[in-house]
Order: C-alpha cells, then sequence, then structure tokens
C-alpha cells in the first residue's frame, strides 16, 4: 500500500454538525492531514484564519466550504477571504461543499479566482485522496 502523503492542515466549514462530524471522520480516516480544523459559522472561521495571519502562521493548504449556510453563505465567506493578505491565501487550495451542485453556483466559481473547485458531500476518502494530489501538484507546478 503506498505511503499517504501529509499535509499540514485542513479546515472544514459547514453549518451542519452531522455533516461536519461526518466529513471529520472521513478527513482522520484518510490520514493525509496533521491537524483538522472544523467550524461550523463562517465568521468564527474568518476569526481563525485572520489570527493564524496575525501570527504569521500557514493557513490550512486545503479549505473545504459549503456553499448553502444561514448566517453567511459560502460566497459571503468567500468575499471577506479575498480581503485577507493575499501572500497567505496563494498557499490554500479553496474547494466548495454542496449537496447539489447548482448550475448557477458553478457559473458563480468564475467570479472566485480563489475558489479551485466544486465536490459532492459527504466527501469520501476517495476524494480527500484526490484533492491532496491535486495541491500537491499544483504547489509543484508553482516552484518549477
Amino acid at each position: 500500500m503506498p505511503k499517504v502523503k501529509k499535509l499540514k492542515s485542513v479546515l472544514l466549514i459547514d453549518d451542519d454538525e452531522v455533516t461536519n462530524y461526518i466529513n471529520t471522520i472521513i478527513l482522520k480516516k484518510a490520514g493525509c492531514f496533521q491537524e483538522i480544523h472544523a467550524y461550523r459559522d463562517g465568521r468564527a472561521a474568518l476569526n481563525f484564519l485572520s489570527e493564524l495571519i496575525e501570527k504569521r502562521k500557514q493557513l490550512p493548504e486545503i479549505l473545504l466550504l459549503d456553499v448553502n449556510m444561514p448566517k453567511m453563505s459560502g460566497w459571503e465567506f468567500m468575499e471577506e477571504y479575498g480581503q485577507l493578505d493575499r501572500h497567505y491565501l496563494q498557499h490554500t487550495m479553496v474547494i466548495m461543499l454542496s449537496m447539489s451542485l447548482n448550475p448557477d453556483d458553478q457559473l458563480k466559481l468564475v467570479e472566485y479566482d480563489l475558489v479551485k473547485g466544486f465536490k459532492n458531500k459527504p466527501l469520501s476518502e476517495e476524494t480527500v485522496h484526490g484533492l491532496v494530489e491535486e495541491y500537491l501538484l499544483n504547489k509543484e507546478s508553482h516552484q518549477s
């Protein structure tokens, strides 16, 4: 069995407690991350990211963001996320999560250069491994 490549951390933002719980278990089972951070609210997640930037710490390599949340939608989150220090954001791959891929959301994707794609919920170990591979390939291509 090939060795699983590990990244430092992943940030999961989803208002649904059960979905967050299931996705956290899947992320742990995938074994790709040293740390898993999960928030049920976009504002709390933005505060967490701002604190990391203030302390000059690395942001999570992958950010998994629910599109449909009541207090702050995934798109509203992205508006504020895009205002953070771009130097830090360039090392994070943002993936939007949804139960059903709405064509309007797919069209919105082009408006947000920081969002790299969509995935269906719940996650699978295979999806997580694919995201880690994609992240590492993008990182290598930017270093060459």
